[in-house]
């Protein structure tokens, strides 16, 4: 009797195991398509043409001063936990842009890696 039951419950616990990977697998595979269909349904604002933060700075925890550009103009503003605060609107010739360098970005990790690779064997 004592045998019975074990290859019973044995059995019992394959089969409880067999069914919650099944209901798991279930979950993972609904849970990917209801994201891949919420990411495609336009639910979701992508990108914006007119409004683009241009410079962020953080001058005490929780409160950010932002540079954003909206349209043609640009626009200070103060944003901390609880409120935004519109500082001034700037004009382009206040701001100072970074040049970027092409050479930079057209060169590959390859060359990149190979000189600091030589410039740390000439140190030696």
């Amino acid at each position: 009797m004592l045998i019975l039951l074990t290859e019973f419950s044995t059995t019992a616990s394959v089969l409880k195991l067999i069914v919650l990977l099944i209901v798991f697998i279930l979950i993972l595979a609904a849970s990917y398509y209801f994201t891949k269909w919420y990411a495609q349904s336009g639910l979701i604002k992508k990108q914006s043409n007119n409004i683009s933060i241009v410079e962020t700075y953080q001058f005490s925890p929780g409160k950010y001063i932002y540079i954003a550009k909206i349209g043609d103009r640009y626009v200070a503003f103060i944003m901390s936990k609880d409120n935004v605060t519109k500082l001034m609107e700037l004009n382009e010739e206040d701001l100072n842009f970074p040049e970027t360098d092409e050479k930079i970005q057209d060169v590959s990790f390859k060359e990149v890696f190979s000189k600091m690779t030589e410039k740390k064997h000439k140190n030696r």
